[in-house]
């Protein structure tokens, strides 16, 4: 690994004013065990869970934290995936069953990850981080006296938990709080002149002294493995310790009464049958879960309060937690099996009135709880759409289609426009675009050649036909170069805003707008030494590729019109980030330039001379999507990026700080089935996007 930090880890426990000389109930480290998931090996994982509501036991909080490490090193996936998994198989584990009428149980958590030199924090309820690094003091939240921001829904009290996330890029000496609301109390240069002390000893000798009367905490430092610890300090536990003491849970609970206020477990074939039997008595379960949300959560209830049979073999807790079914899942199933259990009965009217009553159903579900709107609109739309098969453009479908999409959409924060066509292309795969005032440039990768649109007056129509540059596409040669397959264009605002590609043997092609089809070619040196490039950037006539194969960006420097000299390395020593995933980056213009990097998991990186800097996506309503281009917007009129997640269909609009503004899509959902890039004119806010071999223009104002 290029970076590598450990975690030194000291607690502090105070209840009552008086310190208990013991590990908080619900703190854990835990470092990658043997077997953990592939992408896991070098995670560090650090779990406090702290009481909300009525006070438990202290083995439920203890419980909770090791289930929640188990189920980070069981999944794959990026670490803000496995974090949000966490959060959502605990909260449906509490959630089912505190909706069974037995005690109540829920919890506030907080949860960090240390991979490499990044440090996740997610959080859930009222919980509190502080960090410390580069010479600054952060909390999370931001503001640690709004009791808004502070004291959010716990785990167990709602079907979908609120979950939030924020990632750091940190360095040896960074020191991290992680407490329970209780350290909102002490203001925040108290807490700066504690972590700024000699060692982790004395962090936690200050925060004695300006503790009230209550705190659950762990205070954590990263320092390099080969670093001489002063203090005594936790070492990360091995899961063969979790696994010996889960082991002698199970016994206990095989053995004694307390096993039936435990969550419920299902087999595979326990769950099978209980769904063979939802479909056999589908006419009671729908009239009575269609009566109210509460009559369903009763219905879950006994569903599901099955005994458990202590001459059975136990699950493992991994699948302990997944086992439980979700309200959402539920009024999925109800819905959907209502529809099954009636189609073919009757003609389009029959189907009407399940449609009817599906969506009768759906406005019944509270408002508060999204995720079960979602499931029961979306299993309305399944219903109502088998009713068009038998009467076409029929207006009461098309009232409730419109109906459960505006739903949809209002609850997932979705801006529907309609798509203009603006020019297509025949057997082409578009991959890039650029915007050049009144000029659109479009780079087909399937047969490496740009396309020049000219865009009329209003933004929605062309002023001619689409014309291909012919001196730039594969095959064709240019000043005695011949060029080959096109990495990606770009325009060159130093040059009388000369349009650019960059072939993958290092052949340059520039082109004049008023002249397009006179260019001229030059190869730079050094492409040899490339892995993979995938994109490129000009700025200030500098040429930027970003190479994630060689986990590089490569800069030429721009001299008397040419790239002369051999590239240099944007990422220099012996610290670099990761690029191996990465899809597209760009420069803003103004200053000495910040570099945003977009990796494919939606993963937004930003420098500033090769210096990372802070940035995180906030109000995001994914905090990981698959992403697959961006476009910076740099302009006076609004700076912005926006963000291509093709599987989803969606662009999305956030500030430069990462703050989320919008997420676009098109009524006609096949539209954006290869949507690829996307490019916006500030001025009329119009946002052209490449999809397939189509471009479209949508008005982001409606």
């Amino acid at each position: 690994m290029p970076f590598e930090l450990e975690a030194l880890v000291g607690h502090l426990y105070v209840v009552g004013g008086k310190m208990i000389k013991t590990t908080p109930p619900g703190a854990l480290v835990e470092v990658a065990p043997g077997r953990a998931a592939r992408g896991r090996e070098f995670d560090t994982f650090f779990a406090l869970v702290a009481p909300s509501g009525t006070l438990a036991p202290n083995t439920f909080y203890e419980q909770m934290a090791l289930m929640a490490a188990e189920r980070f090193f069981g999944v794959t996936g990026s670490v803000t995936a496995a974090l949000r998994d966490v959060f959502n198989t605990l909260n449906n584990n509490l959630y089912e069953h505190n909706q069974s009428g037995r005690r109540h149980y829920e919890a506030s958590m907080l949860c960090a990850v240390l991979r490499n030199d990044e440090l996740y924090i997610a959080r859930v309820g009222a919980a509190v981080a502080v960090l410390r690094y580069s010479g600054e003091t952060l909390t999370y939240p931001e503001d640690i006296t709004n009791d808004e921001m502070l004291y959010q829904p716990p785990l167990g009290v709602q079907p979908i938990p609120m979950v939030h996330m924020k990632r750091f890029v940190v360095d040896s000496g960074t020191r991290l709080l992680m407490a329970d609301s209780a350290l909102a109390e002490i203001p925040v240069d108290k807490l700066s002149q504690a972590l700024v002390t000699a060692n982790l000893e004395q962090v936690l000798n200050d925060l004695k002294l300006v503790v009230l009367s209550n705190v659950r905490l762990m205070a954590i430092e990263l320092v390099p493995p080969e670093v001489v610890v002063p203090v005594p300090v936790v070492t990360g536990e091995s899961t063969a310790m979790i696994a010996t003491e889960i082991a002698a849970v199970r016994s206990q609970q095989a053995t004694t009464p307390i096993a039936t206020e435990a969550t419920p477990i299902l087999t595979k074939r326990e769950r099978r049958r209980l769904d063979h039997h939802l479909r056999q008595q589908t006419g009671e379960v729908v009239v009575s879960a269609g009566k109210s949300v509460s009559a369903l959560g009763e219905v879950a209830g006994k569903l599901f309060a099955r005994p458990i049979d202590s001459t059975r073999p136990r699950l493992s807790p991994t699948f302990l937690m997944a086992a439980v079914i979700a309200l959402p899942v539920m009024i999925v199933m109800i819905v959907v099996v209502a529809w099954s259990g009636q189609i073919g009965v009757s003609d389009f009217e029959a189907c009407l009135n399940r449609a009817s009553e599906a969506a009768a159903f759906a406005r019944t579900v509270d408002s508060s709880t999204p995720g079960s709107v979602l499931a029961a609109w979306e299993a309305t739309l399944e219903v109502t759409r088998s009713c068009e098969t038998l009467r076409e453009n029929d207006p009461a479908i098309a009232a409730l289609l419109a109906e459960g999409r505006n739903v949809i959409d209002r609850v997932n924060e979705i801006s529907r426009r309609d798509a203009t066509v603006l020019a297509s292309f025949p057997d082409a795969r578009l991959k890039s675009l650029v915007l050049q005032g009144l000029d659109l440039y479009a780079l087909d990768s399937q047969n490496s050649l740009v396309y020049r649109v000219q865009i009329g007056a209003d933004g929605v129509t062309t002023r001619s036909l689409p014309q291909p540059i012919t001196r730039m596409q594969r095959g064709t040669t240019v000043d005695g170069l011949t060029v080959g397959d096109i990495v990606d264009i770009d325009y060159d605002a130093t040059v009388a805003g000369a349009v650019l590609a960059l072939d993958r043997t290092g052949v340059v092609v520039r082109c004049l707008p008023q002249f397009i089809m006179e260019c001229e070619a030059q190869r730079v040196l050094g492409s040899e030494t490339w892995q993979n490039p995938v994109r490129i950037t000009l700025w200030n006539g500098n040429l930027y590729v970003l190479d994630p194969g060689a986990n590089q960006i490569w800069r030429y420097q721009i001299t008397a019109g040419d790239y002369q000299g051999l590239p240099t390395e944007y990422f220099a020593g012996s610290v670099r980030p990761n690029l191996t995933n990465a899809v597209d980056f760009d420069i803003t213009t103004t200053g000495i330039g910040t570099v945003y990097i977009l990796q494919g998991d939606g993963v937004m990186q930003a420098y500033l001379s090769g210096d990372a800097q802070p940035f995180a996506f906030a109000d995001m309503p994914l905090t990981e999507f698959s992403a697959h281009s961006m476009f910076l917007n740099d302009s006076p009129i609004g700076k912005t990026i926006y963000i291509i997640n093709q599987p989803a269909q969606t662009v999305y609009e956030t500030t430069h700080s990462g703050t989320f503004m919008a997420q676009y899509q098109v009524f006609e959902d096949q539209a954006f089935e290869l949507v690829a890039d996307v490019v916006v004119e500030p001025a009329q806010r119009i946002m052209y996007v490449a999809s397939g071999n189509t471009i479209f223009a949508l008005k982001m104002d409606g």
